[in-house]
């Protein structure tokens, strides 16, 4: 990560590290989640799930100027993302809700506490 800062001051938009903000809330029930993906469609974002993470991956893709157009100021970022959030707590990714609203990605996931998880079944040997 040694080159964040220079990415940060790169005149090339193309260049610049796309870091979103993330917030992660957690309640007695599920994973609340909030990531900020300004200048991201919603087809570029993809979210994966297991039993204990969430990975979550998205593209700000850079637009190249017309032949009569110069930036000369920029500040948004573009480039790939991607982040992986371990949970403590297992999920139950069959019953995640998402929403991608204002350049805001809103996940919500279950958990599944011991006492409820599926009961172990045996195999009744003949």
């Amino acid at each position: 990560f040694g080159d964040m800062e220079y990415m940060d001051k790169t005149p090339n938009p193309q260049y610049r590290a796309f870091r979103p903000a993330i917030e992660i809330k957690e309640k007695n029930d599920k994973y609340k989640i909030k990531v900020e993906l300004p200048n991201v469609n919603k087809e570029d974002i993809d979210v994966e799930m297991c039993e204990n993470a969430i990975s979550i991956k998205a593209e700000s893709k850079f637009e190249e100027c017309k032949e009569d157009e110069n930036i000369h100021t920029t500040e948004f970022r573009y480039g790939k993302f991607s982040r992986v959030i371990p949970f403590e707590h297992s999920i139950n990714p069959d019953d995640a809700k998402s929403e991608f609203k204002n350049g805001i990605l809103y996940i919500e996931l279950p958990k599944i506490h011991e006492d409820k998880k599926e009961d172990i079944k045996k195999l009744k040997i003949d």
